[in-house]
């Protein structure tokens, strides 16, 4: 079986799309999505739209937990639009009501079993949902990740990939769909053979100037959204980080 491990799409509904045209093309069969399809950029519902296109199991990561705030609360919807931008306020918008319910009660974390493999589903850490695990963690924070009796324990987050096999069970973080951190105008995620048990970094390339156009002009008070869209590392591989931004 092969599988699609994707993580912190944020409403980015070009780089999903890219992603699922190559996925289909390698065979992909079935879908993980480790929270945050939302947040940031404004496509919820074009998301909500790809995805349900696959057989897939999901996650929410903290911009959906934001966004339930938010939906309860038009101080938090402020507070959440001043500093991440108006994406949660338009998904609240657009989104059908049943939709927003979808999102909110997904579970922080899942453990589930495809291909022979158990996996530990988590959006930051098995011990803390909003926890940034990155690739040079310390030694003891990697451990602490390992859930005794999984074969992988899959982690979002950060936006940074990280495949640690160093010891069991290996810990996996597919890196951003939506809003790549090390390396602009690519969609990271990662493939999984549960037969050969191969496990590959993959970065698609997409059109990022419709976006960053979009989001310069939904939201001005923030740069971040359009620069990090365009960052350029070209000696960024797959294993390195780059300058972290842990909003």
């Amino acid at each position: 079986m092969k599988i699609a491990v994707l993580a912190d799409i944020h409403g980015n509904a070009g780089a999903l799309r890219a992603t699922l045209v190559e996925a289909r093309k390698s065979g992909i069969q079935y879908l993980i999505v480790l929270g945050d399809l939302i947040g940031y950029y404004y496509a919820a519902s074009e998301v909500l739209e790809e995805l349900r296109q696959w057989p897939f199991v999901a996650i929410r990561g903290n911009h959906e937990r934001m966004f339930a705030e938010a939906l309860r609360s038009d101080r938090a919807m402020q507070t959440y639009q001043e500093r991440y931008g108006s994406a949660l306020d338009l998904a609240a918008a657009t989104l059908e009501p049943q939709d927003c319910d979808w999102l909110i009660r997904l579970p922080d974390r899942a453990t589930i079993h495809l291909g022979g493999l158990a996996l530990e589903l988590c959006h930051g850490s098995p011990r803390d949902p909003d926890e940034y695990v990155y690739p040079d963690s310390s030694a003891a924070t990697l451990d602490a990740c390992r859930v005794a009796g999984a074969d992988l324990v899959l982690m979002g987050h950060t936006h940074y990939p990280m495949l640690n096999a160093g010891a069991r069970p290996v810990l996996l973080n597919p890196g951003s769909v939506g809003q790549a951190r090390d390396r602009g105008g690519f969609a990271c995620w990662c493939s999984i053979d549960t037969s050969t048990r191969a496990m590959e970094i993959k970065r698609t390339p997409y059109d990022t100037r419709p976006l960053a156009e979009e989001a310069r002009r939904r939201d001005p008070h923030l740069p971040y959204l359009a620069e990090v869209l365009e960052r350029s590392n070209p000696t960024a591989d797959s294993t390195k980080t780059g300058p972290r931004d842990d909003l």
